[in-house]
C-alpha cells in the first residue's frame, strides 16, 4: 500500500519528531504510520540530523546533533504550515486512523487559534470521576486544560501552532521540564472523547519497553528490536505503580 497526501488544509502539517540516534525505533513504527494512515492528507515531515538512508515516507527535516530543543526548533523552522500534528518517533499506531475525526479536530484547533490541542482525552483521578468534575468547554468535545495540570504540555499527539511551539523551544529544558511547564495566558486543550489515533509507546529512557515486540507483532509487523536494550519484564510492575501513583496522586486535582 502506497503512502501518499494530498493536502486539504494548507495551514498543518505532521512532523515526527526523531533524531539519527533513534533511526532504528523510527524504521519500526514508521511502517505503523504507512501501514494505518495510507492516505494521509496533510505533507508529513521527519526531524533528523543527515539523510543517509531514505526514509519509507515522510520528508527530512535535519539538524545537526544538539540538544533536543535546539534541534527540534532548528527541523520546525523548515516547516511552512501554520500548525503542526506532533507524533514522537517511539509511537506506535495500533489502528487505523479516524481521518475524519482528525479533519473535525484541525479545524476546531485552527478556527479557535489554539495553542496546543492533545489528541486524547486527559487522564481523570478517582476523586474527579466520583465527583464528576468537569474543565471549561472551549468546542465540543474540547475542554481546557487547567494551567495547573501536572502535564500541562505533555508530548502525546497533539495539535501544535508552530509559531507557540517555536516560542517554547527558544528556553533550554529538559523534555520533563518542558512537558511540566504552563506558560500565563496560553491555551492548552484537551479532547474528551474519541480520540482519532490509537497507539502506544515503546521506548523509555532509550530501552524497549518489554511488550514493544509483542506490540508490533499485533500490528503485523516485523517483531525484531536489533541491537537496543529491553527493560526486564519487572519493568511491568513499576509501569503499573507509576499509573496507579499518578492517578491518585499525581491528578489528585483532576
Amino acid at each position: 500500500m502506497r503512502f501518499r497526501h494530498t493536502s486539504v488544509h494548507p495551514s498543518v502539517s505532521v512532523f515526527i519528531c526523531s533524531a539519527d540516534t533513534r533511526r532504528d525505533i523510527l524504521d519500526r513504527t514508521l511502517l505503523s504510520v504507512l501501514k494505518f494512515w495510507p492516505v494521509c492528507p496533510y505533507p508529513l515531515y521527519v526531524g533528523l540530523n543527515t539523510d543517509e538512508r531514505p526514509l519509507p515516507i515522510g520528508v527530512p527535516l535535519l539538524a545537526a546533533p544538539s540538544e533536543w530543543h535546539n534541534e527540534f526548533a532548528l527541523q520546525l523552522a523548515q516547516v511552512q504550515e501554520q500548525y503542526l500534528i506532533v507524533i514522537l518517533d517511539d509511537f506506535l499506531f495500533r489502528a487505523c486512523v479516524d481521518q475524519r475525526r482528525v479533519a473535525e479536530l484541525v479545524d476546531i484547533a485552527t478556527t479557535q487559534n489554539l495553542d496546543y490541542l492533545r489528541l486524547v482525552p486527559l487522564g481523570r483521578s478517582l476523586l474527579a470521576h466520583v465527583t464528576r468534575k468537569r474543565l471549561r468547554q472551549v468546542a465540543k468535545d474540547v475542554e481546557q486544560i487547567e494551567t495547573c495540570h501536572p502535564f500541562y504540555s505533555a508530548l502525546q499527539i497533539s495539535i501544535w501552532r508552530k509559531d507557540y511551539l517555536e516560542w517554547r523551544l527558544a528556553t533550554r529544558r529538559s523534555i520533563w521540564e518542558f512537558e511540566h511547564e504552563s506558560p500565563p495566558s496560553s491555551l492548552h486543550c484537551a479532547i474528551t472523547r474519541a480520540p482519532p489515533f490509537r497507539y502506544q509507546h515503546l521506548v523509555e529512557r532509550g530501552l524497549w519497553l518489554p511488550y514493544a515486540s509483542s506490540l508490533l507483532r499485533q500490528a503485523g509487523l516485523p517483531s525484531g528490536l536489533g541491537d537496543r536494550p529491553v527493560w526486564p519484564r519487572s519493568r511491568y510492575l513499576n509501569l503499573l505503580w507509576d499509573q496507579a501513583r499518578w492517578v491518585v496522586q499525581g491528578y489528585a486535582n483532576y
